[in-house]
This record gives C-alpha cells, structure tokens and sequence, in this order.
C-alpha cells in the first residue's frame, strides 16, 4: 500500500475517533431513518456522477446502494454498482462515523478494441466482480437534521481476471474518497 494512502487514512481514523468523542446527540433533534447524497464536486468539476442511499436498519447498521458512472475519454466509460452495509458504533445511524462495506460489480469498455487510428472498434465491455471497505464520517446538519456531508476514504478490489492492464478495472485496486452531500429522511 503506498505510503501516502497509509498517511490519509491514519489522519482520517485519528479525526473520526476525535470526532466520536464528540458530546452526545442532542436529544431534541429529529430521528433520520435514511439519506441520499450525490458527490457534487465529481459532477461539476471531474464529470461523473457518484451517489449513495442508505436506510437505517438498527441502531447501528445501515443498508443501501451506490452508483458511478464516469466517462473517461481514453477508456471510454467506467460504471460501478454496489450493494452496501455501513456499521456505526456510536449507535445513532446514520450519523457519526462509520466502517462501510460493498459488494457490487464494475465495468469498463475494452481498450485492446483499438483500430489503426485508435478509434475504439465495436463496443466491448469489461466487466468484473467487485468488494469494497470505506471508513466514513456523516453530519446530519441544521436544527432539523436534514442536510447531509460525507467525507469517507477505503478501497476497492476488482476480482476476476487482470489480463490487460490498459483497463481500469484491471488494476486489481482502486482507493476511494467520498466527499457527497445530500439530504436526510
């Protein structure tokens, strides 16, 4: 793991452990059973899209779903599904930080479908398994609770074979950021 990687999220742990010793929720605060939220920095500045959903399904877990959908002109498009599960020990789900978990796929066009010119030849899909961990830190902010920010780092992990290493997704790992906004529900 390259040594910066290892440098953000030991700075990122030591911030959201401080964080969690943070004074209680207020008790007069609204309960937020789920939220959905959209990285507008990848939007407006990098051209993709990235969201999540998730819903309170105890105290300290919640389910949902994430999406990206990027399109990187010198691989064509990139598009990631994932199934998630967020655990948050500080009991109020889904606020605070947690330590998520993903399972989905990812695919990518072919980059060896290249004529002459490089112009990509008929579409061609790579498409691979993937798993996935992100530590994460949710504020439900304002008096009623109901804008979310999310800032999260992990990693994914592309299963399957890696036999042309032009592509994406055949780079076997991947670290992930997570800057998103959103409201809650």
């Amino acid at each position: 793991m390259p040594r910066r990687l290892v440098l953000v999220i030991a700075s990122l742990l030591t911030t959201t452990v401080s964080q969690a010793q943070a004074p209680p929720v207020r008790a007069d605060s609204a309960v937020r059973n789920g939220v959905v939220t959209f990285n507008p920095f990848a939007a407006f500045i990098a051209g993709y899209v990235a969201g999540d959903v998730e819903v309170k399904s105890s105290p300290v877990l919640t389910l949902g779903g994430g999406v990206s959908l990027v399109n990187l002109r010198e691989f064509g498009g990139y598009r990631a599904y994932e199934a998630k599960a967020r655990y948050y020990p500080g009991e109020h789900a889904p606020r605070g930080f947690s330590i998520g978990g993903a399972a989905g796929f990812a695919s990518a066009d072919d980059e060896s479908n290249r004529d002459v010119n490089g112009q990509r030849d008929a579409t061609s899909r790579n498409t691979r398994p993937t798993i996935a961990t992100e530590f994460s830190y949710q504020w439900l902010l304002d008096p009623s609770s109901r804008f979310v920010a999310v800032a999260g780092l992990g990693l994914k992990r592309f299963l399957g074979s890696r036999s042309d290493r032009r592509n994406p997704i055949n780079d076997g790992l991947l670290p992930t950021a997570r800057l998103n906004i959103g409201i809650a529900f």
